[in-house]
């Protein structure tokens, strides 16, 4: 990874600790880099291969942040059938 130094004003800077103490970051950086990756993806300049890169890394520090003991969804759970089915 590169290393880039920024500046912002302090109203600026008290909005992005606030940010990273909320959507559970694990950095300013983490929050800077899901910004960027989001702005790319609405410019449609991501591809399946950098996607694929920032969900893997997305689902290991969720899973840093909760735990790995959660269960573990079937593909049927979360597939439309399944949704829209009627459960009792």
């Amino acid at each position: 990874m590169t290393n880039f130094q920024i500046s912002l004003p302090e109203s600026m800077k008290a909005f992005v600790d606030e940010q990273v103490a909320k959507g559970g970051y694990g950095s300013v950086s983490e929050y800077l880099q899901e910004l960027i990756f989001q702005d790319q993806h609405r410019k449609g300049q991501v591809n399946d291969e950098q996607f694929e890169v920032v969900a893997d890394q997305l689902v290991e520090e969720f899973v840093m942040c909760i735990g790995a003991n959660l269960p573990v969804l079937s593909d049927y759970a979360v597939t439309r059938e399944s949704i829209y089915e009627d459960h009792p």
